[in-house]
């Protein structure tokens, strides 16, 4: 099973600029109104998505993936932990999934010693309306979002395919894309986003699956 391990070979930050056409689920954040209930901009969500059959035909080929889970707000980590999410969980989930569906994972190690094959990178990334926030306080002192897993987040997911590319008119200049991608956003619980991954996973693992079985 692969852990959450760092990526040597290819930084964070560059594989956090990958461009791709469709509007990032990231770049779409509801509106919370003064009374704390969210609000959502009229939004097509196949606009957090590019996943035709040209994206698909770029998974042709693709004999397994390394997944990376993009870190949670630090400022939520203690309250998203208290609720049974961490980052290392999530990504043992989504391994687990992947493999159910009978794609091949790659371990960190596996990743940084094999030839490049490619990335699944999956960021949730969980909000707190100002308005909805209530504090307490440890023994030290320290102020901490009071909540836990009844509590509803505002959130998006983005779920992402990167592979290296080169440009046409110059092989030789090559780089890290985002090939295929799908994504979520909404205002539920803990266990009601984890269940959202699950099903933009599904949908990743099935737009694979269509592709490999050709």
């Amino acid at each position: 099973m692969a852990g959450h391990h760092a990526i040597s070979a290819v930084s964070a930050s560059a594989l956090a600029k990958s461009a791709h056409p469709r509007a990032s689920a990231r770049g779409i954040l509801a509106k919370v109104s003064k009374t704390g209930v969210a609000v959502f901009m009229k939004l097509d969500v196949s606009a957090l998505a590019i996943d035709d059959v040209q994206t698909r035909a770029t998974l042709s080929g693709l004999e397994a993936l390394y997944v990376q889970v993009e870190h949670f707000d630090p400022d939520l980590k203690k309250e998203l932990k208290k609720g049974g999410l961490t980052e290392s969980l999530l990504q043992t989930r989504i391994e687990r999934r992947l493999e159910v569906a009978g794609i091949k994972v790659l371990s960190g190690e596996e990743f940084q010693s094999s030839d490049f094959t490619g990335i699944l990178y999956v960021n949730v990334r969980i909000l707190m309306p100002e308005i909805l926030k209530k504090y307490t306080y440890t023994v030290e002192g320290e102020r901490v979002p009071k909540g836990g897993p009844t509590e509803r987040y505002l959130y998006t997911i983005d779920v992402e395919v990167r592979q290296p590319v080169s440009l046409l008119r110059n092989p030789v200049v090559k780089g890290l894309a985002t090939t295929w991608s799908t994504g979520s956003l909404g205002f539920r619980r803990l266990s009601g986003i984890q269940m959202d991954v699950a099903d933009q996973v599904d949908t990743f693992a099935n737009a694979y699956l269509s592709v490999k079985s050709k």
